[in-house]
Order: C-alpha cells, then sequence, then structure tokens
C-alpha cells in the first residue's frame, strides 16, 4: 500500500482510495501512476514507462498523455500548478508528493485501518 496525501494506492488490490472512497481508474491508467508512484521523485521518461508497462509492444506515446491526464482528473491535480505529477517538457514525468509505504494484515483483505 503507498500512501499519498489523502490518497491510497492498493497495489495488492489495485485499486485507488480517496479516504473511505474507491477511486475509478482504468486498469493501464492504474499500472502508470502505480508506475510513478513506486519511483516518487525522480525523472520518468516515456520510454521508460513505453518498456515497463507495454514491453515488446509499440505503443503510441501520446496514449501515455491520454492516461496522466486522466490520472490527474482523478487526483485533483493540475498540469500549471502540480501536485502530484509534474510534467518535464520533452523528459517525462516526475511524481513529486510524499509517498509513504504500509503493509499490514488489512491491505490484503481490502481494508484499511490507520
Amino acid at each position: 500500500m503507498k500512501l499519498f496525501r489523502t490518497f491510497r494506492l492498493d497495489t495488492g488490490n489495485q485499486c485507488l482510495w480517496r479516504g473511505e472512497h474507491r477511486v475509478p481508474l482504468t486498469p493501464k491508467a492504474f499500472d502508470v501512476l502505480r508506475y510513478l508512484v513506486e519511483h516518487p521523485g525522480r525523472l520518468v521518461t516515456q520510454d521508460e514507462l513505453l518498456e515497463a508497462l507495454w514491453p515488446e509492444t509499440y505503443v503510441n506515446p501520446e496514449l501515455i498523455k491520454k492516461y496522466i491526464l486522466g490520472i490527474r482528473k482523478v487526483l485533483g491535480d493540475q498540469h500549471d500548478n502540480p501536485v502530484y505529477i509534474e510534467t518535464l517538457p520533452k523528459r517525462g514525468y516526475q511524481f513529486i508528493a510524499p509517498v509513504t509505504d504500509r503493509f499490514d494484515r488489512q491491505d490484503h483483505a481490502g481494508g484499511f485501518f490507520p
């Protein structure tokens, strides 16, 4: 379980939570967010995302931009004043919110207890 601000990224169950509410994300949007959250504070290039999430498959890099836009929307993030995902023009993306790891027995049962 990855925690950042008011969100919990439940990697075991592949879902995103805000408080007690599940936030809808497509499976690939979840994968993009998970990759960024698992590599916080560093530049993640489009090529790195493509290789990590679509190995040996051609994917138009514009698709990544589409997923980033959708992720920003559900997080309430803004391109011009980011809190979660910063775009580094012609270079890639950086997850800029502080991330903490959490693992306990409840994570696998789908519950979360502070």
